[in-house]
């Protein structure tokens, strides 16, 4: 199956369930962490040797829950996977109400040394609200002292990333971009450029889009012109494909939840 084939599957699924994506389905393989969302001319297909993530989000009028899984058919990436899934266990017993997101990455990062493995140490979870997917605090993967605490009404999604012992165990910028949001709306006097933002904020507000869902309409060479101008005047955004420094493999899964008067309850 393709990488193309898999996002739009998911989106029209997510789509014919009354809801919207929250953001582009991202499809990582390997060393490939987050942020990329495949685009038209994308052939890549699956081989049984990947281990692959797929992350995705779902909104109901701006309400967001993000989820993301991984999967692989390689045996030597099993015990990885395992690890990833322990280390979210052991981060949803540790969020409860008042606990400092400093001490949940404590233990993510302590299950996934107790496997074998490490976490990527510049990649977080983070509190969610109203057309925002990331929205103040952060619950990373490492132990961090004086972080905030989570509180009764805060939505949430922790997301381990697990790779080898070997690795760098952090993050860097590729040169792909396929993910943009809007910063603010203000007018640039140019039609096209004007049309585009309008059309993107009354569709997506500041959620995250890609082009390809604007490509029929705006012209796949255009979009690509268009998101250049939007962004060299600070009205758009790019999130770049982020890879890991070494080249290792990363896992990831990913649960949305939320603190309320009987305390912890995971929404995906």
């Amino acid at each position: 199956m393709g990488y193309l084939e898999t996002c739009q599957f998911v989106e029209r699924e997510i789509k014919a369930r009354g809801a919207g994506p929250a953001f582009p389905t991202g499809i990582g393989v390997g060393q490939v962490t987050a942020h990329y969302a495949p685009q038209d001319d994308d052939g890549s297909v699956f081989q049984e040797s990947d281990l692959i993530k797929v992350d995705f989000g779902v909104h109901v009028d701006g309400y967001i829950a993000d989820t993301a899984v991984s999967i692989t058919f390689n045996p030597d990436y099993r015990l990885l996977l395992e690890a990833a899934e322990r280390a979210l266990g052991a981060a949803i017993d540790a969020a409860k109400r008042e606990v400092r997101t400093g001490e949940i990455g404590r233990e993510i990062y302590r299950e996934a040394s107790r496997c074998g493995f490490r976490t990527i140490e510049n990649l977080t979870g983070h509190t969610l609200d109203r057309y925002i997917v990331h929205a103040g605090k952060s619950i990373p993967n490492i132990y961090v002292p004086g972080t905030q605490s989570l509180r009764k009404g805060d939505v949430f999604a922790i997301e381990p990333f697990i790779t080898l012992r070997s690795a760098a165990g952090y993050v860097v910028d590729s040169s792909s971009q396929t993910i943009f949001s809007i910063i603010g709306r203000k007018k640039t006097g140019a039609a096209e450029l004007d049309r585009f933002a309008d059309t993107v904020w009354n569709e997506r507000k500041t959620l995250p889009f890609t082009p390809r869902w604007y490509a029929e309409d705006f012209g796949r060479d255009k979009v690509d012109g268009i998101l250049r101008k939007l962004i060299q005047r600070r009205i758009m955004r790019p999130y770049p494909t982020l890879v890991e420094a070494s080249g290792s493999p990363v896992a990831q899964v990913e649960q949305t939840m939320a603190l309320d008067e009987g305390g912890l309850v995971v929404l995906t």
